[in-house]
């Protein structure tokens, strides 16, 4: 194994295929960029990003608690006694690379929740991150989008509005990953494991 492959590892939740899989990880998600994006850019009074009551603020907190939850479902998950979560899923594959080949595997139950907590737990710390950068580079990069606008008001706007937009897209991306796939993850150890996997 290569040091790449299991530092991506946890990020391996996002290439999983299945039935389902893409409405909570890919298009629910993007549809609540593209609704964050209007309402930052239709509303009256902008929303602020950073500062005590901004985005960064309310966002920063919300993914810094995450990650303790999300590893505790994972241990649970991962040493839980139940011969119905070593059953496969059908139609549930990842790629894993075994003896140095990589092919398509079928998921037991429990390695898909195993890889569904990992990947949120790193999203979460991925999120917190985002937020705290912004956080603390804001002036820098404001100062940054006058440098590259060499002087022209209208491209420094323009900069500065593509940066914002690129926050919005980014902190939304990842918040919407998060808040449905929790979503996915809730059904599964609410419901899911109970029943015969098809």
């Amino acid at each position: 194994m290569t040091v790449s492959y299991e530092l991506s590892r946890p990020l391996a939740f996002s290439r999983i295929k299945g039935p389902g899989l893409r409405v909570y990880r890919d298009v629910l998600p993007w549809v609540t960029v593209l609704v964050a994006l209007v309402l930052y850019w239709v509303l009256p009074l902008r929303i602020a990003l950073v500062g005590n009551t901004s985005v960064v603020a309310m966002a920063s907190p919300f993914f810094a608690s995450l990650p303790g939850f999300f590893i505790a479902a994972l241990a649970a998950v991962a040493t839980f006694h139940g011969a119905d979560l070593d059953r496969e899923m059908s139609n549930v594959t990842a790629d894993m690379t075994i003896r140095g080949e990589t092919a398509p595997s079928a998921l037991t139950l429990r390695v898909f929740l195993c890889y569904l907590f990992a990947y949120l737990t790193a999203i979460s710390f991925l999120g917190f991150f985002l937020c705290a950068s912004v956080s603390l580079l804001a002036k820098n990069l404001h100062a940054l989008a006058a440098i590259a606008s060499w002087g022209d008001h209208a491209r420094e706007q323009l900069i500065g509005s593509a940066l914002r937009s690129v926050f919005v897209v980014l902190v939304t991306l990842v918040g919407a990953r998060v808040v449905f796939c929790t979503a996915l993850g809730l059904y599964f150890l609410a419901e899911r494991v109970h029943q015969e996997l098809s």
